[in-house]
Order: structure tokens, then sequence, then C-alpha cells
């Protein structure tokens, strides 16, 4: 159903005789749902065998969600729309009508969807924002295809308030092994590839930012979503708290790389960022050489993409950028970056910009490694967390 304006939309939904519609506990009844809580969904979070639905609309979805969720909206994001103002405008009746009335022609998709999701073999949970409406009928239709699912009591507030509860602890539950060292000595790249086999906190990918001023544009031209507010940033680093006591249970220590207190826009919980400033330090050091080159692959990519949107924020932030800099060395850096030098511009900005402007926490590392070969400063720190930090 398409409406060219708000007139057409409730002229439709005054066709409704709305004694004959239900109310929907009335519908739902003989389905006998069967509920989950949020601390019994958390510990089955990431096992195979679940598979977790999100009712909501995709652009709630893309805001924030559950991690390891997968989005099947019961009412897309116009249709909420229109269902929201016949609610608030004219009946709530006729606004579970409409619901319904969108939802019921999804039958067939869904069930596709779910055959795509191998879902005979997991345990389905669908939630919405509250356990409200969405996630009932979609659960309903669930149940209509002919498979078993349990409803997350709450919703997806449930998830957001462990997260709220969890990041108001005094004290972090975790000592935390800080990464520390230069703009582009690969503290990212070793964060990343430790998180294949050892718990880690990616405070950046839970930002979708590399916190610096140009931070987003390496997610931005990998066509990642991005992180619209703090209350995703913290849901998205909750989601990794949530993964580490799953799968390393065993695992008192998580790495993490050393940020100030914001990301982005984004602020680090504090009982994070106080366990970061008492963290012993492994600081990680390069050649300027491999700093460049890392640098220019992470932001620019190996086809320039990143070169438009860089020159943009580079103009933007003239003003910045000629009182750090001064005026001869922002004038050069442009000159370079708009000849597609990226090689020369990612040099002025290291060390005339970043390497003056940013310096390193005055705390004594633990140990030194060089980055330079990085196979063996990923095996040299594994080693050390083996040896110092493996309960």
């Amino acid at each position: 159903m398409e409406f060219e304006s708000q007139k057409e939309l409730f002229d439709y939904a005054r066709t409704f005789d709305l004694n004959s519609i239900p109310v929907l506990s009335d519908i739902l009844e003989k389905y006998n749902l069967k509920f989950i809580s949020i601390d019994e969904l958390e510990p089955i979070l990431f096992g195979k065998n679940v598979l977790v639905l999100d009712a909501r609309s995709e652009k709630e979805y893309s805001e924030t969600h559950i991690p390891n969720s997968v989005n099947f909206p019961v009412l897309n994001n116009e249709e909420r729309h229109n269902v929201g103002l016949i609610y608030k405008k004219y009946s709530n009746s006729a606004a579970l009508k409409m619901a319904m009335d969108y939802a019921d022609p999804k039958s067939e998709n869904l069930k596709a969807f779910l055959d795509s999701h191998d879902a005979k073999s997991k345990q389905i949970i669908v939630h919405c924002w509250r356990g409200g409406g969405r996630s009932k009928y979609l659960s309903k239709m669930v149940i209509d295809a002919g498979y078993d699912v349990l409803v997350l009591k709450n919703g997806i507030k449930a998830y957001r308030n462990n997260a709220v509860k969890y990041f108001s602890l005094n004290e972090f539950p975790f000592k935390l092994i800080e990464l520390s060292g230069l703009t582009g000595c690969g503290k990212t790249e070793i964060i990343r590839e430790l998180a294949n086999n050892y718990p880690v906190l990616d405070l950046e990918k839970s930002a979708r930012h590399f916190s610096s001023l140009f931070g987003y544009i390496p997610y931005k031209i990998r066509n990642y979503e991005p992180v619209f507010n703090q209350t995703a940033f913290e849901n998205n680093t909750y989601s990794q708290i949530i993964y580490n006591r799953n799968i390393y249970s065993d695992y008192s220590s998580y790495f993490v790389e050393s940020e100030s207190k914001k990301i982005g826009n984004f602020n680090i919980p504090p009982s994070i960022y106080t366990g970061m400033n008492n963290a012993v330090s492994i600081k990680i050091i390069s050649s300027i050489e491999n700093r460049i080159k890392r640098i220019v692959k992470d932001y620019f990519d190996d086809d320039n993409k990143g070169l438009e949107e860089m020159i943009k924020l580079f103009r933007l932030k003239e003003r910045l950028f000629r009182k750090e800099m001064s005026n001869k060395k922002y004038e050069f850096a442009l000159s370079e970056l708009e000849n597609n030098r990226t090689h020369s511009f990612t040099e002025i900005m290291l060390k005339d910009y970043y390497d003056v402007k940013y310096k390193e926490k005055p705390k004594v590392p633990l140990y030194t490694i060089s980055s330079d070969n990085m196979s063996s400063c990923i095996e040299e720190i594994i080693s050390i967390y083996r040896k110092n930090f493996l309960n």
C-alpha cells in the first residue's frame, strides 16, 4: 500500500470497520508465546545455534542493534511512519489493522528469510524496541511458518539497560593491556589480528572511527554504516564485552588500543578509560616509512578512494591546520593532496601535525616492540600475553 498524501492515508484508514478489529492480545492468545530475558540471552548470543530476529524498521536497526542479530522489519520505515500517524491522530484499532495489512503479505518472504538463515537448526529469538506488538506479531508469523520462537522481554531496551548498568560500574571488571605508539604504528592492525584468538576491546570499531580528525574516512570509503550516537557506540562496545565473556570466559585481561577520552564524537565510558590509564602498556614503534604506508592504505585505499573526502575536510579545517602547522606548511600539504601525492601529504601530516600534537601518554611501557615486521611483532605480543597475563 502506497499513499501519495496524508489525506489519502487517512481516507484509507477511515474505511475500516473499527468495531470488527480484534485486539492484539486476542489474536495472539492461541499462540501461547514464550519469552526469554536478556540475562538468559546474553550467554548464548554468539552461539551458532541461535538466530536473533530484529523486528524493527531498517532505520532503527541501522542506528543500533543487538550484536549478531539480523533484521526482518515487520514494518519498514515508511510503513512504521504511516502506522504511527494513524495511531496518534486517528485510532489505535485502525493502526493495528493497518500494521497487520502491512505485515501479513511478508509471510512468504519470511519463510525464505528463515530458510536462508538455516532457521530449522536454530533457536529463534525475536525482539523489537520494547518487546511489544511488533516482536509479538512477527513471532506469530514465525510460528505460522512452522517454527518455534522465543520473544525477548522488553526488547532492545533490556539490552541497552544492561549496557548502561555495566558502564556505570566504578571499576572495569577486567584488566587491560594498552597498546600505545605514534599514529600509523599499526596498533589497530595488531588489535584486529589479536581479536582472532584473544579478548580485545576495539573501541575504534565500536565508533566506526579511527580516532583522528579524519578518522571516519577509512570506514566511509569501505561503505560501513556510520555510528550515529553515543548509545550506539556504547552498545557496540558492550557487544564486544559479551562476546569476550562468552568466547574467552577463562581470560581476565583484554587488549585495548591507547586512546584519548573521545573517539570521534563519542566518549569512552569512564570505567574503561580509567582502566586504560591504569593499564600496563606495550609500546609499538615503527619506521616513518612504514607508518606512511599504513596510513595511505587506510585512508586512501589502493585506488585513492579517500582522496576527495580528505581534500574536502582538509579545506574545511583550514583555519585549524594553518594555526597548528603554519600557513606555508598547510599550503604545501594541500598542494600535495590536490595533486594526488598522498605519500608526501601523509609524511607532512605525520611530522608536522600528528607527531607534534598528539604526544604519547607519560607511561613507562612494560615492553617496546617494533611493528616493521608485523607477524613477528604479533608473535612477540602473544608470547608476552601468555607469559604474563594468561590465567
